[in-house]
């Protein structure tokens, strides 16, 4: 939009690098310090400030002269109808297809639940992800995302619906509109750490919910913590007709960094285990 002045505040930069190469007039790029895009922008050279608390944001936000203030990845709630003066418009960019999935981690939240994920680009008000939608993008649920690949798909969708929204010279689309089925999702500690008396299929999700090297789902066998980052369902046919061999949760086959273990009519395949496995022998019953 020419002649607006920008602000850009979040902890990723992905929609950051559209408004570079729109050559939008950014006044000032806050990041939330210690994030991946801090790090980006101190390698790039570029002048930035950061921000550690909602207080320093929105001292931030008051001091500077701008249009439009956009939000990727910010993780507080703003008084915007107390900072915002006349002529100014606040911008977010969520990571999912609101009003489903509003929350701090809907991309786990997506998996969690087999939802569809996405991007909206929408208004903010003093409401949590919630104010008018500008442009939205969504990206279909399917048995083969899991974490790692659908951050990398949601990062698209969002530097997607933030094209449009500029085609659209942010002009809102629609309201949003609950029907009572959406989800609101920030990750619980519980939600990290797994459950044997789970169906096979539940587990599967919850493993690609949090398939990404710095998390994991854990479970603890002898006192001694595993962490998983990989599952699937195991159906051959030859293995099935033994199914009676084992018992509920029984660990059939223990190999490399892998264990089998019966779950109702199937086995459940857990790999890339991390942690001592060797506390771990077939016959054992996990729970």
């Amino acid at each position: 939009m020419a002649g607006k002045r920008y602000i850009f505040a979040g902890n990723r930069g992905f929609v950051l690098e559209e408004m570079f190469r729109a050559g939008l007039d950014m006044c000032c790029i806050a990041a939330l310090k210690g994030s991946w895009l801090e790090r980006q922008l101190a390698m790039q050279g570029r002048e930035y400030r950061t921000f550690s608390s909602k207080e320093e944001l929105i001292g931030i936000i008051s001091e500077n002269n701008f249009d439009i203030f956009i939000s990727n990845g910010c993780p507080y709630i703003l008084p915007v109808s107390s900072l915002r003066r006349p002529g100014q418009r606040f911008i977010n960019i969520h990571p999912s297809p609101l009003p489903d999935l509003r929350g701090r981690d809907p991309i786990p939240g997506a998996l969690l639940f087999g939802r569809d994920s996405g991007a909206t680009c929408h208004e903010m008000d003093d409401g949590i992800d919630s104010g008018a939608v500008i442009a939205q993008s969504i990206i279909p649920c399917s048995d083969d995302l899991d974490a790692p690949l659908l951050y990398q798909l949601s990062f698209l969708a969002e530097k997607e619906v933030f094209n449009a929204a500029i085609k659209r010279d942010f002009a809102p689309l629609k309201e949003q509109k609950l029907n009572g089925s959406e989800i609101y999702y920030s990750v619980r500690e519980d939600d990290r750490k797994l459950d044997f008396s789970k169906p096979a299929e539940n587990i599967v999700r919850q493993i690609k919910a949090f398939a990404n090297r710095s998390q994991g789902v854990s479970f603890s066998v002898k006192g001694v913590e595993i962490r998983c980052f990989e599952a699937d369902v195991v159906t051959n046919e030859y293995l099935v007709n033994k199914i009676d061999d084992y018992r509920e949760n029984e660990v059939a086959f223990k190999y490399e960094d892998t264990l089998i273990i019966r779950k109702a009519d199937s086995f459940l395949r857990l790999k890339k285990l991390l942690g001592d496995i060797s506390v771990i022998a077939a016959g054992d019953i996990l729970t």
